[in-house]
């Protein structure tokens, strides 16, 4: 039973979140009300969400905000039987969500575009 608990114990250590915390509780939907293209400014952006995870620019020298979220906290049961069977050697897969929101500015640094998407992930590692 001890060994089960150390096992079960080490596989929750390998979960992780990371990236823009401000988009853990976000949707698309609340997303969507909050960003207005030709109206939405670079500034009142950086107050909604904070600064960029990455910038880049088009061709064009548009500039283009990223920001990102992952949470691979959730673990299944399979999961736990392999690790428990295996000794861990078989090694882990978390699952959970992805999030990104792209933003487009336009040159007098207002919303052109965006896009905020959510999709399941998965990410194992191991030996096994």
């Amino acid at each position: 039973m001890k060994l089960l608990a150390i096992l079960t114990l080490c596989a929750l250590i390998g979960c992780a979140n990371q990236g823009s915390t401000v988009l853990k509780k976000l949707s698309e939907r609340d997303v969507n009300t909050q960003i207005h293209p030709g109206k939405t400014t670079r500034n009142q952006v950086r107050a909604m969400f904070g600064s960029p995870l990455e910038t880049t620019y088009t061709d064009g020298g548009l500039e283009i905000w990223k920001y990102r979220y992952e949470d691979t906290t959730g673990l299944n049961a399979a999961n736990i039987a392999s690790q428990t069977l295996t000794l861990g050697l078989a090694g882990s897969r978390r699952v959970g969500t992805e999030k990104e929101l792209i933003i487009l500015y336009n040159d007098d640094y207002t919303v052109k575009r965006f896009n905020m998407s959510e999709a399941p992930v998965q990410r194992g590692t191991g030996l096994l």
